[in-house]
């Protein structure tokens, strides 16, 4: 034995179970409403509650509140013969609670089935607790729980229907032993009844397992008889099949034989005919050949001499025509090439003009303006130089015409760029015509 879970542990469960089965246990029926509500009406300072009738209209002075239909699990674990037994309740509750109920409540409805939780835990423990506690002796090991289950299922739903709640209870009890400590006077009792339904669910145990290995070496036996059985009906099976087949593979052949012989003989007499035939076919057909064939021959040379005569004169015309069109061809080519060349000769000499004149305007006229300049500058100098504002003015004349001074600069260099960039493609153009 452990202290998790013994072999008397699994026998005192499926005992219980058992019990279950055999016996139709009392079981307090309830009735619920899952449609179950209270109407509240207040009007001033006074006010009703009720149940919701069929067909209810809610007004601005009514106030529903449900009474729905809740499970309530409850577990506890609690120890019996000084720890010698472990008993784990697991209380699976069904509640609802009546009108008497909620009128005597009235200022918890908004969570009254909490309100119930909360007030009748600790009772409904205590109930538990003390039926448990009542077990002194070992005569329920013997017997199993289903009766203290059904014993603590109606007292609690007792308790709870004197209280104006209905309610269905479905109590599980699950115990478990500890190894056997030493034995105490007071509890000898339950240890000696532990042990003697030990003893006697190992016995069954062995004896239903013995009972089981014989059963299996049975079913085993029996089938390995069928299966030979059914191995020596596949084998006669298989050599009367075998034995068909060959007979009529034999006769098979032997008919097959006889349609040969007689296929033959038929092709050799029509062999016999065709070579005749093809014979005598054959020399009409070659003389006939041999006529054709001369006659062929003799019109194949006419008909090349006068093709080759044909061909040579049109190759000698094609030559002809070919050669008068290279020399065309090399005559154009020569008078373009020379007027491209002349022709890009005359523009760069036209543009060294317009550039070297450009370049000599563009100096004189910065020559006269910077003379200009200088004049204006100096009269201007000495007549108002004592006038800031027109002085000012005039430095801001000079900046605009410097910066025009430069802006031409510019300009020239540019005009002196793009025409150095454009000389080598004009010498390039004539080797590319």
């Amino acid at each position: 034995m452990n202290s998790s879970r013994t072999e008397i542990d699994k026998w005192f469960i499926e005992g219980a179970l058992a019990s279950d089965d055999v016996a139709t246990p009392e079981v307090w029926e309830a009735i619920f409403d899952a449609d179950r509500q209270l109407v509240h009406t207040k009007i001033g300072p006074y006010g009703k509650l009720f149940l919701r009738p069929e067909g209810f209209v809610k007004r601005f002075y009514h106030h529903v509140y449900p009474l729905p239909v809740e499970n309530w699990p409850i577990t506890q674990q609690i120890k019996l013969y000084d720890g010698f037994c472990t008993i784990d309740i697991t209380l699976d509750i069904r509640f609802q609670a009546t009108l008497k109920y909620a009128l005597n409540n009235m200022d918890i409805l908004s969570d009254i089935n909490g309100h119930i939780k909360t007030a009748y835990e600790d009772l409904l423990l205590n109930l538990i607790h003390k039926e448990l506690q009542s077990l002194s002796d070992g005569a329920w090991v013997q017997k199993g729980v289903a009766d203290i289950e059904k014993k603590i299922s109606l007292a609690v739903s007792e308790m709870l229907i004197l209280q104006n709640i209905q309610s269905q209870t479905l109590c599980t009890l699950k115990p478990s032993f500890e190894e056997f400590p030493d034995v105490q006077l007071a509890q000898e009792s339950v240890y000696l009844c532990v042990l003697k339904k030990s003893f006697e669910f190992n016995e069954a145990k062995r004896e239903e397992l013995f009972h089981q290995q014989q059963e299996i070496e049975n079913q085993n036996l029996e089938h390995k008889q069928k299966q030979l059985e059914q191995l020596n009906r596949d084998a006669e099976l298989d050599r009367l099949k075998q034995a068909q087949d060959a007979l009529n593979r034999k006769l098979l052949l032997e008919e097959k034989e006889k349609q040969l012989l007689e296929q033959f003989e038929i092709e050799r007499r029509i062999h016999i005919e065709k070579v005749k035939q093809d014979n005598s076919l054959k020399e009409i057909t070659l003389e006939a050949d041999i006529e054709s064939q001369q006659k062929h021959e003799a019109s194949l040379r006419l008909a090349e001499q006068k093709t080759h005569v044909e061909v040579l004169a049109h190759q000698a015309k094609l030559k002809e025509k070919e050669l008068e069109a290279d020399i065309a061809k090399y005559e154009n080519q020569q008078a373009r090439w020379r007027e491209a060349k002349d022709k890009i000769h005359a523009q760069q000499i036209a543009f060294e003009q317009r550039q070297k004149q450009l370049e000599f305007d563009t100096d004189v006229e910065n020559q006269k303006r910077r003379e200009q300049q200088r004049l204006e500058m100096q009269q201007e100098s000495y007549k108002k130089r004592k006038e800031s504002d027109i002085y000012l003015r005039r430095e801001i004349e000079l900046l605009a015409l410097e910066k025009q001074r430069l802006e031409l600069q510019l300009a020239i260099k540019d005009a002196k760029k793009q025409g150095d960039d454009n000389k080598p493609q004009i010498k390039n153009q004539p080797d590319n015509v």
